[in-house]
């Protein structure tokens, strides 16, 4: 009887632990910001995708927050518009227009 109830609990806590992890987003390629120390409200975005090749590059001249969750967002929904498309494309100001930034 001891054995039984040991067993039960341990696939009760095995079931409980398996339904608790995160799921996974498949992400492809990823996007990094890059600045000057001298040019604070200079960034450059750039858009990779899963073979490290730079897919969309764009100039910004505001400063972006990327600890605030909106713009990681915002980046991370035009990096899977971006992955939709093969070839290269020219600075569009997709980042400025998704953000509502202005120049």
């Amino acid at each position: 009887m001891k054995k039984l109830i040991i067993t039960i609990c341990i696939l009760a806590f095995a079931a409980a632990a398996v339904q608790a992890q995160n799921k996974t987003t498949d992400v492809h390629g990823f996007w990094v910001v890059e600045h000057n120390v001298n040019l604070p409200r200079v960034q450059t975005v750039k858009f990779y995708n899963d073979n490290n090749k730079l897919i969309y590059e764009e100039t910004v001249y505001s400063k972006l927050n990327i600890k605030k969750k909106k713009t990681r967002l915002a980046l991370d929904q035009i990096l899977d518009r971006l992955n939709e498309r093969t070839a290269y494309i020219e600075n569009k100001n997709l980042v400025m227009l998704s953000l509502n930034l202005r120049n």
